[in-house]
């Protein structure tokens, strides 16, 4: 799409501001917000500098929301910068603006490549201050036809993100009457590579966009932006939704006003303070919708709380509420604050109360400000207050007190030092004797208290266990099955007071090889082995191995895998069929199959008969006549015989036989010629 300077030099300009004024007079919208709803709002731009060195910031309206820096390369012109939404917006009535609001009247940034009208691209990117939220925000690309941008992103950890994780909504045209023409042209998705592109024929037309809600924290956003046709320029918005935190602290008559509520970001960021009304209610109003946001109340001398003052308060998804209620304190109270060596208050650290026979009689936990208070203490001597150190730190000794007797004097400075400890690691390999590295091999460590980490091998072999406290370990390694461990299977290892890294804690296994078996039978027919005869058996994976009987009609396949599934079958020669299946199912296991026997009959199609050995030649013999062979053949049928079977137990008469025949009929043969010629020279005379 053109800049509006170029429509109102295309001629289309009177008609197009009339309409845009009377849309903005009839159409302007206002936030409606109900009990719950969320609040919308359209970011502001700042941008200096000139072509192709461009700076400003993008800042949203919710409360909270990181403002971010801006950079980029475009090329300049009078349709590049801020522009304000006047004349072209993103209607109520579009795909975002159903969710968001109309953008009437709020800024957007218009840019183009880094040349007027070919390569190279231009990048623009977005850099926030902090982390953004991971919901409830949208940016919106605009009058993407005759170009194209391809958009990337990197997490709160500076790690590239997934086109996926950007949130693609949908394409849309946001054109209506006042703001443009009226069309149906949107650009396309590519969710593999993160390109939005124009349509198709690169045609310059009006109101293409897409729109994006991002589905992880972003701490950069960027956009490269490519011409195809003519001289494109882009439009980008943003808007973030926001909802509200409100609650009330409830004290005694007289005590609920004033009192400091403190709301801290899920990075631990100060983003916000207020304090309680007459009636003890607070709010923190539009912000920004993150999840984990901290809320603290300050709790005022002389009162004090039976549940925590701070509360873990998720904006992502609506309005929320958090409650408090402090009660007068009740003389004698004791209590103390816990600190770090710098002096920093340490919340949340639980305190136990002790009697001096040991027992426990209350625990508590420190504030926003490290504080902790026991206000029913009863008069006595040999009280003890001992801090639990939070993970990886070692806090100061217990404190013993004594409450006297008629006081009414609280017991203050029982305070502690929480300091962190040192700590350090173990890594080490797990490696296959005689070859490499060996992955998804378990290491358990176990430390002081039997506590114990687990680790597992990565694809190089090696393991690592972190933030270990000083103390004596042991890592041992679990053999998995098919290996055994080569040496020992464990290690004993120091982590000094002083924390450090250990290393080298390796170990070795031995690949035990699997052992194979065989599967073997028999193959008869008539009574007999039956030599020559292919028996085929597939394993499980689809490999066939072929074989052939010997002449005692044996087969075997050797080297077979345990396995479930495994099939023989027989190749039945011709002139014969199997008595009963051709194909059978086995399993192999812990040792060898046998009993794979097949048996063979003869076929009752009357054919010839079949051979004992099927693929052997048979030698060559003279030809009986036809009709002893049809009255042999028309005997043995009557009869019901089989098919005769070679005799492979010795010499066979058929030969001498043929040979008799033979000479018969060539006597014969022989006779009858000389009696013709007799015949002929007698006719002759």
């Amino acid at each position: 799409m053109s800049s509006l300077p170029v429509l109102l030099r295309r001629g289309h300009g009177r008609a197009l501001l009339v309409a845009a004024v009377a849309l903005a007079l009839t159409l302007t919208v206002l936030p409606v917000r109900t009990a719950g709803a969320a609040q919308a709002g359209w970011a502001d731009f700042t941008f200096t500098g000139s072509s192709r060195n461009w700076s400003g910031t993008m800042q949203q309206p919710a409360a909270g929301f990181p403002e971010a820096t801006v950079v980029s390369n475009s090329v300049g012109g009078a349709s590049v910068g801020v522009q304000t939404g006047a004349s072209t917006y993103l209607a109520s009535g579009t795909a975002v603006g159903t969710k968001y609001g109309s953008s009437q009247g709020r800024p957007y940034l218009n840019l183009r490549p880094n040349n007027q009208n070919g390569a190279p691209p231009s990048v623009t990117t977005y850099t926030f201050e902090r982390p953004t939220p991971g919901s409830g925000w949208t940016f919106v690309l605009g009058d993407i036809d005759a170009d194209e941008v391809t958009i990337s992103a990197t997490d709160a950890d500076g790690r590239p993100v997934s086109p996926s994780a950007l949130g693609f909504r949908s394409v849309f045209n946001y054109c209506v009457s006042g703001v443009c023409t009226p069309n149906n042209d949107v650009p396309t998705w590519d969710p593999d590579t993160g390109l939005l592109r124009g349509n198709e024929a690169a045609a310059d037309t009006n109101g293409a966009a897409a729109w994006f809600e991002p589905t992880v924290a972003l701490s950069s956003l960027t956009f490269t932006f490519a011409q195809r046709a003519g001289f494109p320029v882009y439009q980008t918005w943003f808007s973030a939704l926001s909802y509200d935190l409100s609650g009330t602290v409830s004290a005694p008559p007289g005590q609920q006003s004033g009192i400091t509520v403190d709301l801290y970001d899920p990075a631990g960021n100060h983003v916000g303070q207020t304090t309680t009304d007459a009636d003890g209610d607070y709010a923190f109003p539009g912000r920004a919708t993150y999840d984990g946001y901290q809320v603290s109340v300050r709790r005022p001398s002389g009162l004090t709380s039976d549940d925590p003052l701070t509360r873990t308060v998720d904006l992502s998804q609506g309005d929320q509420t958090a409650d408090f209620t402090l009660r007068e304190v009740v003389p004698v109270a004791a209590g103390g604050t816990i600190r770090t060596p710098d002096g920093d208050p340490v919340p949340g650290v639980e305190v136990t109360l002790r009697d001096a026979g040991g027992a426990e009689v209350a625990t508590t936990t420190t504030d926003a400000n490290g504080e902790y208070l026991f206000d029913q203490v009863p008069v006595g001597d040999g009280w003890t207050v001992t801090a639990t150190a939070p993970e990886g730190t070692s806090v100061t000794d217990p404190v013993t007190f004594d409450v006297p007797a008629d006081s009414e004097e609280p017991v203050t400075d029982l305070d502690f030092v929480v300091t962190p400890v040192p700590t350090g690691s173990v890594s080490g390999l797990v490696t296959a004797q005689g070859s490499g590295a060996l992955s998804g091999v378990t290491v358990t460590v176990t430390g002081p208290g039997g506590a114990t980490w687990v680790a597992t091998t990565g694809v190089d072999g090696s393991w690592r266990v972190a933030d270990l406290p000083p103390g004596d370990y042991t890592a041992t390694v679990t053999a998995p099955d098919g290996t055994t461990v080569v040496g020992p299977d464990s290690r004993d290892f120091v982590i000094p007071a002083d924390g450090g890294a250990v290393t080298d804690q390796d170990f070795v296994l031995a690949v035990e090889e699997p052992a194979t078996h065989a599967a073997s039978g028999t193959v008869t027919g008539q009574g007999r082995p039956l030599g020559d005869v292919t028996v085929a058996v597939t394993a499980p994976d689809g490999t066939t191995t072929r074989v052939v009987t010997d002449n005692d009609g044996a087969w075997s396949v050797a080297d077979l895998s345990p396995g479930q599934g495994y099939v023989v079958e027989i190749v039945v020669p011709d002139g014969w069929d199997v008595d009963g299946d051709a194909r059978r199912v086995f399993d192999v296991d812990d040792a060898d199959v046998t009993g794979l026997d097949f048996t063979l009959v003869t076929a009752a199609t009357g054919s010839a008969t079949p051979s004992a050995n099927p693929s052997s030649s048979a030698t060559p013999t003279a030809t009986p006549t036809a009709s002893a062979t049809a009255a042999s053949s028309s005997a043995s049928r009557a009869a019901g015989a089989p098919p005769a079977i070679a005799d492979t137990g010795g010499p066979s008469p058929m030969p001498l036989l043929g040979s008799a025949l033979l000479l018969a009929a060539g006597v014969a043969v022989v006779l009858c010629w000389a009696a013709a010629r007799r015949s002929v020279h007698r006719h002759r005379g």
